[in-house]
C-alpha cells in the first residue's frame, strides 16, 4: 500500500511482464484497468491470486494505472493497518472473529447499506447526527458545516473525466465523532473537510437524501487501522486516544 497524501494505491499486481499499481477507491462499485488495448478484461496476478479485471475508459487522472472498487473484494474481509493491507477470505477465522486477533480495542461502527455502498453513522457538529459514505477514493470529508469551523479557502477538486469542481475547504474546531454499536465515541480532531458539492445544498427533503450526500474520506480514515467485513457488512476502526 502507498499513500500519496492524497490517495491510496495498491502495490503489486502483474499482467504479463507489467507491474501495476491501481487506486483503491471503495466509492466505485466496479475495478478496471486503464490500457489502450482492445481487450475487454485483462487478467492480473497479486497475492498468489489471479483476478480478471475489466478495460477502463480514460476516465483516471494522468498517471492512475486503474481503480479496484468493491467488486474486488466481494466475498473477504480485510485490515489496512495504514502501511499493509491484509486481505482474508470471508470464512477464515480472522473474518469470523477479528476481535480475537485485534483485541478489544476494535471497535464496530453503526452502519447502514445501500446496495454495495456502506454509510457509517457519524456526530457533527455537535447534536446533529447523520451518515456518512466511506469513501476510500475521496481525499478529504464532505460534512455539514459547524458555526465556528475555520475556513481554509478554495479548493480545485478533479472529478472523473478531469472535470473540476471548486469547493470549500474547512476546518473543524468540535471533534467528528464516529460511533460503534457499543455506544463507544471514537473522536477525531482537527478535521479538513469540504462543502460545495454535497446535498446540503440542494435542500432535498427527507434524510435518506441528505444522507447520501455525507463522505467519510481519506484523511479520516488514514488515521486509525481499519477493519472492512465486505461479505457481512461489518466495519471497525482500532481505537486510538489523541
Amino acid at each position: 500500500m502507498l499513500d500519496t497524501g492524497i490517495s491510496l494505491l495498491l502495490l503489486g499486481f502483474h499482467s504479463g511482464n507489467e507491474s501495476f499499481s491501481f487506486l483503491w477507491d471503495t466509492g466505485s462499485n466496479i475495478s478496471f484497468y486503464e490500457g489502450a488495448d482492445s481487450a475487454i478484461s485483462k487478467e492480473f496476478q497479486i497475492g498468489g491470486q489471479v483476478v480478471m479485471i475489466r478495460r477502463g475508459e480514460g476516465i483516471l487522472p494522468k498517471g492512475i494505472q486503474g481503480l479496484v472498487g468493491l467488486d474486488f473484494f466481494r466475498g473477504t474481509c480485510i485490515f489496512w493497518d495504514q502501511k499493509d493491507l491484509y486481505w482474508f477470505s470471508e470464512n477464515s477465522p480472522f473474518c469470523v472473529h477479528p476481535d480475537a486477533y485485534l483485541g478489544t480495542q476494535l471497535k464496530i461502527l453503526v452502519t447502514k447499506h445501500k446496495g454495495e455502498h456502506t454509510f457509517v453513522s457519524f456526530e457533527y457538529p455537535k447534536s446533529f447526527q447523520s451518515y456518512a459514505h466511506i469513501d476510500t477514493g475521496a481525499s478529504l470529508s464532505l460534512l455539514p458545516k459547524g458555526e465556528r469551523d475555520e475556513f481554509l479557502g478554495e479548493r480545485r477538486v478533479f472529478r472523473p473525466g478531469n472535470s473540476i469542481l471548486i469547493m470549500n475547504h474547512w476546518r473543524s474546531m468540535e471533534p467528528l465523532t464516529l460511533i460503534a454499536k457499543s455506544g463507544f465515541r471514537e473522536d477525531y480532531q482537527n478535521v479538513e473537510f469540504l462543502t460545495g458539492i454535497s446535498l446540503e445544498n440542494f435542500h432535498l427533503s427527507g434524510d435518506k437524501d441528505k444522507e447520501e450526500g455525507w463522505v467519510i474520506g481519506l484523511g479520516i480514515l488514514r488515521t486509525r487501522p481499519l477493519f472492512w467485513d465486505f461479505s457481512r457488512n461489518r466495519i471497525g476502526i482500532i481505537h486510538q486516544e489523541n
